[in-house]
């Protein structure tokens, strides 16, 4: 493997273990960090810093994420026949998002049960189903917690049928785009998925132009400027989640991770973004089980009502649990990738062809 190859697949892996670890961390922060911030009695400053944080990187998380996704994509949805991919890319993914919807809904209602004995949460959220039927009705409207595996099928799928008219898929992509930003589009599941197929686009028919536009080139300082510019303008009229704004933090993060990789060692975080698959379909559990159990506990013995107790929560809650649930992902994903446990990370007929399970996320 030459060098050039070895250096475009790490930053690849950095900017996705990146996004997957920011994807961990929003989940944690909220909604359930922020709704102990009333109960404080200290420390309100790096709790405004984690939720700002948060609402910051909103125009980096998901754009970079579904841009990579894009990317790894490009050679099934461009070269590769309907028979090869239908099954190992969209059967797939519909088949995951399905069946961790399911387990993640099954799971966390029975871990509020257990810890409150009550429903935790009114949100319309997939995962917090009262029935079966709004499980499935929520699920199919993509108000599901792993709704990016719905999006990438349905990406992909709208991609390979229309890849020779990329002009016209882009130009959908980017109205779908400003509808979701404005809510034209109802609920929050369906705006995901109108916000951020143009993303995916850049990734699978773009990448190299984008990957061009992200290198530190004097060339690149006018497009960067116009950029910045029109985004700026969409700021002054409040869109601050414009689509211009988000291809500026997505160029800004290839051309960082590149940099972090050629004088780094990113070996950690590398290996966290080749196995973004597991953490992402099992966070959300180990994050409503650890926070909940964490925040009953603080209650109950009335810790939030001193000062150190807030101080610690506040600066070190996040990261802890971050680095909680991740690892708990890793090592039961660790435990039941063997044998038939291989079909909760892929699907079953896939199976004799990835014998190793899970390698890639």
């Amino acid at each position: 493997m030459n060098q050039t190859k070895s250096d475009k697949i790490l930053w690849v892996d950095t900017l996705k273990g990146a996004c997957i670890m920011l994807v961990v961390l929003y989940h944690t922060v909220l909604p359930g960090f922020e709704g102990t911030l009333k109960y404080l009695s200290a420390g309100w400053i790096p709790a405004e810093i984690w939720v700002q944080f948060n609402t910051v990187l909103s125009p980096l998380r998901m754009p970079a994420f579904f841009f990579v996704s894009g990317l790894l994509a490009t050679n099934g949805i461009v070269n590769r026949p309907w028979k090869q991919v239908f099954t190992s890319r969209i059967t797939n993914l519909f088949y995951l998002y399905i069946l961790w919807g399911f387990i993640q809904w099954w799971s966390i209602v029975g871990i509020s049960t257990e810890i409150t004995g009550q429903r935790i949460s009114q949100n319309l959220n997939a995962a917090y189903a009262g029935s079966l039927w709004e499980f499935l009705r929520l699920t199919f409207m993509a108000m599901s917690t792993s709704w990016y595996l719905y999006g990438l099928g349905i990406y992909f799928l709208c991609a390979k049928i229309f890849r020779e008219y990329k002009l016209a898929l882009v130009a959908v992509a980017v109205l779908l785009n400003y509808l979701a930003v404005e809510k034209v589009i109802p609920y929050w599941g369906p705006q995901s998925l109108a916000q951020y197929f143009l993303f995916f686009l850049l990734g699978a028919f773009w990448s190299q132009a984008m990957l061009r536009l992200s290198e530190w080139h004097r060339e690149n300082l006018v497009p960067w400027a116009v950029l910045a510019a029109v985004a700026g303008i969409h700021v002054i009229f409040g869109l601050d989640k414009s689509l211009f704004l988000c291809v500026l933090a997505v160029l800004f993060s290839i051309a960082a991770c590149r940099w972090l990789n050629q004088h780094f060692s990113m070996r950690y975080l590398n290996w966290v973004g080749r196995n973004t698959l597991q953490i992402y379909v099992l966070h959300r559990i180990f994050i409503e089980f650890f926070g909940m159990a964490a925040i009953q506990f603080a209650q109950r013995h009335h810790l939030f009502e001193q000062a150190w107790f807030s101080w610690l929560w506040t600066c070190f809650y996040p990261v802890a649990i971050v680095g909680l649930c991740s690892l708990s992902s890793v090592a039961i994903w660790s435990l039941t990738n063997r044998g038939v446990g291989q079909s909760l990370f892929v699907f079953p007929t896939l199976l004799k062809r990835t014998p190793g399970g899970v390698s890639r996320g």
